[in-house]
């Protein structure tokens, strides 16, 4: 696959990659144990999967699921950009970084202590149009959040998460039925709003949304464990977080 970091291209080759079982579990198992604790019996469950599987197969759609590795590393990078005060101008924004030297892509690569290469990253960020080349041979941020929309494939890594995720917080108290103080989730929706509303909505919403995700952010960063002392190495770090989406559907 080859990609010019001068400007987005689309994919040449679609690459798929099968999935490790243990992965697909981790989003499989949860659903299934909800339905069957619901009242779908083995017999029901095994044929909604077999339907499944035909009406996937089936499909004429042209967009292609394929792997990009790239999704927690990118939000970090994306992140850093828009927040360490080493990396924004004179006004607070983003600055325009060059590829290489004392602060630059490579060095924002290397502080946020990922595992994708500078190069690899600016790659990706430029695919996804999140950040542009600019005239002076250095990288603008252009976007205030890592948006893995492109038109011509859906990535697998940064969607896949978010199902599992979203599939945690549903069904965590099956597993942990009486701790009140794990995932939870949370709704606020109407069904009775007119369709032509719903592009001025979901703007309002991501907009609204990105101020209140960088508000975690700046708790997460103040809790973030940097230097791991002697005592704490036997206690693993934890991921935490928040995940936010828009809903948009016909009524149900």
């Amino acid at each position: 696959m080859e990609t010019s970091m001068n400007r987005p291209s689309k994919l040449k080759r679609i690459v798929k990659t099968p999935i490790a079982p243990p992965n697909a579990s981790a989003l499989i198992e949860p659903i299934v144990g909800f339905l069957y604790r619901s009242g779908f019996s083995k017999k029901q469950l095994l044929a909604e999967c077999r339907s499944a599987i035909r009406m996937a197969s089936s499909t004429n759609s042209q967009i292609h699921v394929i792997h990009v590795e790239f999704g927690k590393d990118a939000i970090d990078i994306v992140n850093r950009w828009l927040r360490d005060p080493g990396y924004l101008n004179r006004n607070g924004r983003p600055d325009e970084l060059p590829m290489t030297g004392v602060r630059s892509v490579t060095s924002l690569v290397k502080d946020c202590r990922v595992t994708v290469s500078p190069k690899k990253a600016l790659i990706q960020l430029l695919r996804f149009q999140i950040v542009k080349e600019v005239a002076s041979k250095k990288y603008r941020l252009v976007r205030r959040s890592m948006d893995f929309w492109h038109a011509d494939y859906l990535p697998f890594e940064p969607n896949f998460r978010f199902l599992v995720d979203a599939t945690r917080a549903a069904t965590n108290r099956l597993q942990f039925p009486k701790d009140r103080n794990k995932l939870f989730w949370q709704c606020a929706d109407n069904s009775r709003i007119r369709p032509r509303d719903t592009k001025d909505f979901l703007s309002f919403v991501k907009q609204r949304g990105l101020s209140f995700m960088h508000e975690i952010n700046d708790w997460l960063d103040e809790h973030e464990r940097t230097e791991v002392r002697v005592a704490d190495r036997r206690a693993p770090a934890k991921r935490l977080g928040v995940g936010l989406f828009g809903i948009a559907s016909d009524h149900e």
